[in-house]
């Protein structure tokens, strides 16, 4: 396993993030065990860090992640996540503080390394966002007076947090630059993945809501830590499985589309892999201002199928512009 910085952070992290998240289902409802030896192997495997939020099966993934790390007397670096909702916008800051103070707990640490802000940033509030989890808060609600970022700062003036961040997966992108631009966070979260490159390059994209402008070239070039999500499309681009039974049924508009798109990339298969796992986490790893990719884990095989992978290096030059030439025509 290769690390990589996490932006002007000082922390080195694994290039392969477990994900603990809903759509991959173990740590919300796997059995323990399974739970523990896919952690222990991705120990083994030099994976560093664990990626999981409070909204995540109703706090069964820190509940979980928390237990088996104590059971393991295990140390890694965790990252987790604030969703502020709507009983939430009479006390912002302290909504931040009281979702950290519960994660410690449920973690079973007393310091979290990161934490990123999971709620999106629109033009005006609304109480579920389109996309993603929490209700969808503005520019003020964030960096305003008793806001996201107030909350954020005193939990770092009480060392419960040491970095934090923020996230583009929907939302409006002129209030996404609007956060990386004001140089309060380390690292940001966003999607980006061989079918959705918008994040780092312009270009055709299946659905605006989804298209990024370029957020994350604006925030290495601020020396922000980028942690990629959707690196396979929530499963598209692992089709030829059938999915997981813990794997949750992704139920996007476009997720259809997306398998059809991932067919035009049949060229990355190899060995007589049916799936294109192991080229989308290269891809995402060709990009030197990546940080890390986050694999959504469903047993102990995908700890190994994700590393196996990281350890062959990026896409060759080759394949990047074949790559290149399918995504500026759209993946037809």
């Amino acid at each position: 396993m290769k690390y990589r910085a996490l932006g002007r952070t000082g922390l080195e992290i694994s290039e392969i993030g477990f994900g603990c998240g809903t759509s991959a289902g173990l740590m919300v409802s796997g059995p323990a065990e399974e739970r523990r030896a896919a952690i222990d192997r991705a120990l083994e495997r030099g994976i560093t860090l664990f990626d999981t939020a409070p909204v995540y099966g109703d706090t069964l993934s820190e509940e979980h992640l928390g237990q088996a790390l104590s059971e393991l007397g295990a140390t890694p670096i965790i990252a987790t996540k604030v969703a502020l909702e709507t009983p939430d916008y009479d006390d912002l800051a302290g909504g931040v503080v009281r979702s950290i103070e519960g994660s410690l707990e449920r973690l079973r640490v007393e310091v979290l390394p990161i934490v990123h802000m999971h709620n999106r940033v629109g033009l005006e509030r609304m109480g579920k966002s389109p996309y993603g989890s929490g209700a969808l808060l503005t520019l003020d609600d964030v960096l305003g007076k008793n806001g996201v970022l107030e909350g954020f700062e005193r939990a770092q003036k009480r060392g419960l947090v040491r970095f934090i961040g923020c996230t583009a997966f929907g939302g409006d992108n002129a209030s996404i630059e609007a956060l990386i631009d004001s140089g309060k966070f380390d690292s940001i979260i966003l999607n980006y993945s061989i079918l959705n490159q918008s994040a780092f390059i312009d270009g055709p994209t299946l659905n605006p809501l989804f298209t990024y402008g370029r957020v994350g070239a604006r925030a290495a070039a601020r020396g922000m830590g980028i942690v990629a999500l959707r690196i396979l499309e929530a499963g598209a681009l692992a089709t030829g499985f059938d999915r997981h039974p813990l794997a949750a049924n992704p139920g996007a508009p476009d997720y259809a589309k997306y398998i059809e798109q991932a067919q035009t990339l049949r060229f990355l298969a190899e060995d007589g892999d049916p799936t294109l796992v192991a080229a989308a986490i290269r891809f995402g790893l060709s990009n030197p201002d990546v940080s890390t990719v986050l694999v959504g884990i469903s047993d102990v095989s995908h700890v190994d199928a994700a590393a196996d992978a990281e350890s062959r290096g990026p896409l060759s030059a080759e394949q990047l512009r074949r790559v290149e030439a399918l995504r500026a025509a759209g993946f037809v």
